[in-house]
């Protein structure tokens, strides 16, 4: 078997991730009223000065999945590549139709590729902690069935959840009120929010928090307790939205309770960040397989 990654690129890996010869990216897009279009790039300068814009911009910018011809032109790639399968982690089809457009395409090439595609049922750095699981399974030569059976049990165990400064943006995407909007910002409300398989991919809203250290609290026991279910082999991410000092304050919390773990801080993607408004501090957290082991 000769296997490929398929991702897109709300995971938002880092160019070391990127680097794997058998990784390929689909990217999304956000789209201001002016036509400035700003692609999910791993670029920090361009990303920051995304954030800085919005903030200044009367109406959100759109956002755009990958467009048929970039979905077309990966496969066609995979198969001058010279492989015979791939595997897809993609955000949740719940909140984006990414994972649709890459399945009706994919349709087109399978009788020269084994196709298997997983929705993630969420977004952000965990899909990173899933693609490198991919790697990892794909290197002991596991069956590819098994292997999807594996990734979806391993989005099972992950974390991704995520509080806003205020809650503008949301109010604009339609994701609440004007009226709710107003008193959640006038009450200092922070919903905590979450995307992933316990709620079949959908956004959900378990918590409503007052203060924003409160919520960043909340973030940081919610964090721990998926950690303790498997502290020698964590994922741990922290991104934002701008909030370079509030992530940095959450990763020295989290890297003090758990000292041996790497602990990545990030930019959330600009397709994401978008709905969040800046602000946003986000805990991801999964499992990652041991490199060369037989067992996780």
């Amino acid at each position: 078997m000769k296997a490929a990654i398929i991702v897109d690129s709300t995971a938002g890996l880092t160019e070391e991730t990127a680097m794997h010869s058998n990784i390929y990216q689909v990217y999304l897009s956000t789209i201001f009223e002016d036509g400035t279009v700003y692609i999910d790039s791993p670029d920090e300068s361009l990303t920051k000065d995304f954030y800085d814009r919005m903030d200044t911009e009367k109406n959100l910018p759109k956002t755009s999945q990958p467009d048929t011809r970039q979905i077309y032109d990966v496969f066609e790639q995979l198969v001058q590549d010279g492989y015979d399968t791939v595997f897809g982690v993609l955000v949740s089809e719940k909140i984006s139709g990414t994972f649709q457009s890459i399945q009706a395409t994919s349709r087109e090439f399978s009788d020269l590729l084994d196709i298997h595609l997983i929705d993630a049922q969420l977004t952000s750095f965990v899909m990173e902690a899933m693609v490198l699981n991919l790697v990892e399974l794909i290197q002991r030569q596991i069956e590819p069935n098994d292997i999807v059976t594996r990734i979806k049990h391993l989005l099972e165990q992950s974390a991704f959840y995520f509080t806003p400064a205020k809650l503008d943006n949301l109010v604009k995407g339609g994701r609440v009120s004007s009226l709710s909007g107003f008193l959640g910002n006038a009450l200092n409300i922070k919903p905590i929010i979450t995307i992933g398989a316990e709620h079949d991919g959908q956004v959900h809203v378990p918590e409503k928090i007052r203060t924003k250290k409160k919520a960043h609290d909340r973030l940081f026991e919610i964090a721990d307790t998926h950690i303790q279910q498997y502290p020698k082999h964590a994922y741990v991410a922290v991104g934002h939205t701008g909030a370079e000092e509030d992530a940095q304050v959450m990763r020295d919390r989290i890297q003090s309770a758990y000292p041996d773990l790497p602990i990545r801080i990030g930019f959330i993607t600009p397709v994401l960040g978008t709905h969040g408004g800046s602000g946003v501090i986000s805990i991801n957290v999964a499992p990652l397989l041991n490199p060369s082991a037989n067992s996780n």
